[in-house]
């Protein structure tokens, strides 16, 4: 048997472990910002650049290391200046494709919103039933340092299935590692 006839399984299962299909927007970021932040007249972005030290502080709090090394916050203020809320869109990359959640919260460092913005052309249905399924509600009023996870605890993966259940865990990751890219580099500056 020749060398390339053993190989030819190995490299199709390593292609299949790894199959992203093309990413699908389910909401725009800019109608995130807007439609999450009330009360918000005008809008700011603050680029946050990671160093070394904001990298060991937040693989402590959550074992995760963001890919870029710019996390972007979107700012919104009311008309007398203040603070209205924060929009940031952390995104949990799988062997599906990556998942993408806008993430709204309020100056107090609670969560007005989650909204999932990004997903696949596999992974979508299974986002739409986890959603569909409360999900994203039940992470309103959360805030750092909270049980993420418990805002799925209700649905079960016989409710909606597998597939289902385990976006449901991706979003919950993301919104866990938005609460800490927010209060570690964005809420933390601002006291």
């Amino acid at each position: 048997m020749d060398r390339r006839t053993l190989w030819l399984p190995a490299l199709a299962l390593l292609a299949a472990a790894h199959h992203p299909t093309p990413t699908v927007v389910l909401a725009k970021q800019a109608d995130v910002i807007k439609a999450t932040l009330e009360g918000a007249t005008k809008f700011f972005v603050r680029k946050v650049t990671l160093g070394k030290d904001d990298l060991a502080r937040i693989q402590k709090e959550v074992d995760y290391s963001p890919q870029d090394p710019d996390v972007t916050f979107y700012l919104g203020t009311t008309e007398n200046g203040k603070l209205a809320g924060v929009v940031l869109f952390p995104q949990v990359n799988t062997s599906h494709g990556p998942i993408e959640v806008g993430l709204a919260i309020n100056p107090d460092g609670t969560v007005v919103r989650a909204v999932v913005t990004k997903a696949t052309v596999e992974t979508k249905p299974w986002v739409e039933q986890a959603v569909a399924a409360g999900l994203t509600r039940r992470f309103q009023g959360l805030r750092h340092g909270d049980d993420v996870s418990g805002a799925f605890k209700e649905i079960s993966a016989g409710q909606i299935g597998q597939m289902p259940y385990w976006e449901a865990t991706v979003i919950a990751s993301a919104v866990k590692q938005g609460l800490v890219l927010h209060h570690l580099l964005f809420h933390e500056g601002a006291e």
